[in-house]
C-alpha cells in the first residue's frame, strides 16, 4: 500500500514494526474480546496504533499536508485488513472446524511469502 497507493517507500525495518503493531490489535481483540475492559482496551489499542504508524510512516516525509493526512488514514485500511484476515480465520475454526495452528501456521508461510517479496524489491533496487 505504501508503495502502489502512496507512492513512498519505507525502510523495510518500518514495515514490519507496522504490521507487528496491527498484530497486536489482533491479539488484543482475539484473547481479551470477552474482558469487562475489552472496549477501553481496543480503543486504546487503536490510537496507539495510528498514532505509531503515523510516526514510524509518516512524520518527517517530505509530502504535502493533503498526503499526510490520506497516508495516516490509511492506518483504518490496514486495520480493516487485519480484521478481514481474523474473521476469515474465526469462521475457518468455527465453521470448518479446522485447528488454530493451521491458521497461525498460514500466517507464518504469509510473513515468509512476505520477505522474499520484499527481498527480491530491494535487489532490484540494489
Amino acid at each position: 500500500m505504501w508503495e502502489k497507493a502512496l507512492r513512498q517507500s519505507l525502510e523495510e525495518w518500518r514495515y514490519t514494526l507496522i504490521t507487528f503493531l496491527g498484530a497486536g490489535a489482533f491479539w488484543v481483540n482475539h484473547y481479551f474480546q470477552y474482558a469487562p475492559f475489552w472496549l477501553i482496551l481496543i480503543n486504546l489499542y487503536t490510537v496507539v496504533f495510528i498514532a505509531a504508524y503515523w510516526y514510524l510512516g509518516v512524520r518527517g516525509q517530505p509530502r504535502s499536508m493533503v498526503w499526510k493526512v490520506i497516508a495516516t488514514l490509511s492506518s483504518l485500511v490496514f486495520t480493516l485488513a487485519f480484521i478481514g484476515f481474523e474473521q476469515l480465520a474465526r469462521a475457518g475454526v468455527e465453521r470448518l472446524g479446522m485447528h488454530e495452528f493451521c491458521w497461525m501456521s498460514l500466517s507464518f508461510v504469509g510473513f515468509i511469502g512476505l520477505i522474499v517479496w520484499r527481498g527480491h524489491a530491494r535487489r532490484r533496487v540494489a
